[in-house]
Order: structure tokens, then C-alpha cells, then sequence
């Protein structure tokens, strides 16, 4: 019954689309859902969704998002041997609505059954896809909530993250100056050759402890025009230090506003820091228990470091919070698909978790 009831939360979730800044239908689903089941709900300045289910102890936070990338639209998944596929129209959007089913029925199972919980924060973030922007904005004083669990996608179900990548994006904006082709090109500045001419800093760096990547182009205005206007956006994830980070965003700027110098045009950089990166003490108390619970059943704790961001990126420092994976394969993908059975195996993990966290003093 159990897994029947998270597969429909899941297929309710992935019916309604949600894009990141665009995550009404989804939020209205869960607030309406979770206030039927009695819980007190609010919304945060950012728009994230708060849940509050009391219980004895401190308290422990839980935590998915709302938002997918585009086209992110809702549709009716494929149910083959257990595993739930896109229809093929759009990436199927378990990243992360498996989280927040995951979520779900755990609120629903601690109230049926009477189980021995502390209180329970669940936060159901915005924007993560666009910048952590939810969770960043998320504030846990009021709630009195220093640690958590993310219930989102990086590897395996049950693997946790142990080591989260410095996160940034970067601009660039490349101008030059345009003109027919055809006549004297001693006048232009072709903006695409100063891309093609700046040597900077990408792809797999200092033993794949840093990634740069350029990951969308934007240029010119006709076939037929030297092209005067070039928009690349970038991001830099790295596990290195401050100071190296800041030595590749140097080198960034230096290679292309040399280009742009030497070629007669100019270029604009610029960078904004989503998240810091940030290590997992395994014996945080928290996850301390989750090994404990692994065990028992005769598994090991998994944990493994990942370029994949996630709201932990941004919650930590503030809360202890640890990402345990969903197991979603090719997500932000058409091929994206999500095996069941696993994500049932988290819900009873986690409530074993909650028992044993109410009991401590």
C-alpha cells in the first residue's frame, strides 16, 4: 500500500509543471495536501513552503525542491517493471519530485502510525535549479532547526554526499563592432573571433578538483553581419581553495579582456557565488544515526563528494544538513527515469532516523 500511495503522490507531482520561479502548481498541491492532513503551513519571503509537524526533542529539518529545469512541463509517466519513466515529452521532473514525495509520505506514515518523532520542519525550496535561490534565502532561526536531510539527486538511492562543490556562475559579455561582409573589414570587430581567441581556463582542471565550463552562446544578428555582440554564460564548480578559485577568476577576466583588447572591441565579466563548498563530518549526529540504521539492515554508509549542487550547498553552514540521493538516472533529460522500490527503502531509512533522534537528550 505504501509504495502504491508514493508512486501516486510521485505521478500527482510529475502531472504539474514547475519551472524554476514558476513553482505555484506544484506548491499549491503540497500545502493544500498537507493541510488536509493537519499540518500548519506558511510561505517564506522567497516563496519557499514551510511544514511544521510537531513531536518531542530538537528538531530536524527535511527538505526537497519544488522547481526542475525547462521545459519542466507535467505529464503522464510510464510505469515498466517498477520504474517510472518520462513519456518521452519533457525530462520527467523526479528531480527532484521524488524528493518531496519521499517527504510526503514520511509526514503521512508518522502520523498514522503514531510514531515517535521529533518536530519536523519540512522545507520545500524554489529555484534550486537557478541558484540555490530558495534555500540561500531560507531562514532556520525561527524554527529552531540546526539539523537536516536533502532529499535530492547526485548517485545511487541512500548515497550521501560527503564533500559539495564551490559553485559560481560567470558572464561574458564580448563587443565589438559589425559591418557588411563584403565591404572593408578594416572597421569591424568581429565579436566571435575574441571568443574564439581568448585563451581561458576549461574543462577538467588540477586533476578534476575544478570544472569550468561555457555552457550557452548567444551572438551575432544575420548571416550577413560581422557579428558585434557575443553572450556566454559559464560556471566554474571546484573543490580547491579560495585562493585558487579566485586565480581562475582571474584568468577568466584576463583572457578575454585581453582578446577584446587586442582585437579593438571589449569584454564584460562577470561573476556571482551560489554556493561555498563544504565537507560532511561523518560523525555529525545526524548522520551518525543514518549509518547506524544502514547497518542494521546489513548496509554501509556510502558516502561520496559530487560537482552536483544541491539546497545542502547553501543550507550548510547553518544547518548541519546532508543530501541523500534519490537515485534518479539521466535527469534533466527526456530519458530521465526513477526506480521505485529504492525510494520506499528512504521513507522507512528516514523514519528510523526520526525514532531514534526523538529518543536522544
Amino acid at each position: 500500500m505504501s509504495v502504491s500511495r508514493l508512486h501516486a503522490s510521485l505521478v500527482d507531482l510529475l502531472a504539474l509543471p514547475s519551472t524554476s520561479g514558476h513553482e505555484e502548481h506544484v506548491r499549491q498541491y503540497l500545502e493544500t495536501t498537507l493541510q488536509a492532513q493537519g499540518l500548519t503551513t506558511s510561505l517564506d519571503t522567497a516563496g519557499n513552503l514551510i511544514a511544521l509537524l510537531p513531536g518531542q526533542g530538537r528538531p530536524v529539518l527535511l527538505n526537497a525542491h519544488m522547481d526542475r529545469v525547462p521545459p519542466g512541463r507535467g505529464q503522464r509517466p510510464i510505469l515498466r517493471d517498477g520504474v517510472l519513466y518520462s513519456d518521452g515529452s519533457s525530462n520527467l521532473g523526479a528531480d527532484d519530485a521524488a524528493g518531496l514525495a519521499i517527504i510526503l509520505e514520511i509526514l503521512r506514515r508518522l502520523q498514522e502510525h503514531s510514531l515517535a518523532h521529533p518536530p519536523i520542519v519540512a522545507l520545500f525550496t524554489v529555484q534550486e535549479e537557478s541558484g540555490l535561490q530558495g534555500a540561500r534565502a531560507f531562514d532556520p532561526t525561527p524554527w529552531q532547526v540546526t539539523d537536516g536531510i536533502v532529499f535530492d539527486n547526485a548517485f545511487e538511492a541512500g548515497v550521501v554526499v560527503s564533500r559539495g562543490a564551490h559553485y559560481e556562475a560567470f558572464d561574458v559579455e564580448i563587443i565589438g563592432r559589425t559591418g557588411h561582409p563584403g565591404k572593408d573589414l578594416t572597421q569591424t570587430v568581429n565579436a566571435l573571433e575574441i571568443f574564439r581567441q581568448a585563451a581561458y581556463p576549461h574543462g577538467s582542471l588540477a586533476n578534476d578538483q575544478t570544472r569550468i565550463l561555457i555552457g550557452h552562446i548567444e551572438g551575432g544578428s544575420a548571416r550577413n553581419a560581422v557579428p558585434d555582440r557575443v553572450l556566454l554564460q559559464g560556471e566554474l564548480r571546484s573543490f580547491e581553495g579560495n585562493e585558487q578559485i579566485e586565480h581562475y577568476r582571474e584568468r577568466i577576466r584576463a583572457a578575454f579582456t585581453e582578446a577584446a583588447r587586442q582585437a579593438g572591441g571589449q569584454a564584460k565579466i562577470h561573476f556571482v557565488s551560489h554556493c561555498s563548498a563544504y565537507m560532511v563530518d561523518e560523525q555529525e549526529p545526524l548522520l551518525s544515526l543514518y549509518r547506524q540504521v544502514l547497518a542494521d539492515r546489513g548496509e554501509h554508509l556510502q558516502p561520496r563528494p559530487t560537482f552536483i549542487g544541491s539546497d545542502a550547498s547553501a543550507l550548510r553552514p547553518r544547518v548541519r544538513a546532508f543530501t541523500i540521493s534519490t537515485g534518479v538516472v539521466n535527469e534533466h533529460t527526456p530519458d530521465e527515469y526513477v526506480p521505485l522500490a529504492p525510494l520506499e527503502q528512504l521513507v522507512e531509512d528516514t523514519l528510523e532516523v526520526l525514532h531514534r533522534w526523538s529518543s536522544l537528550a
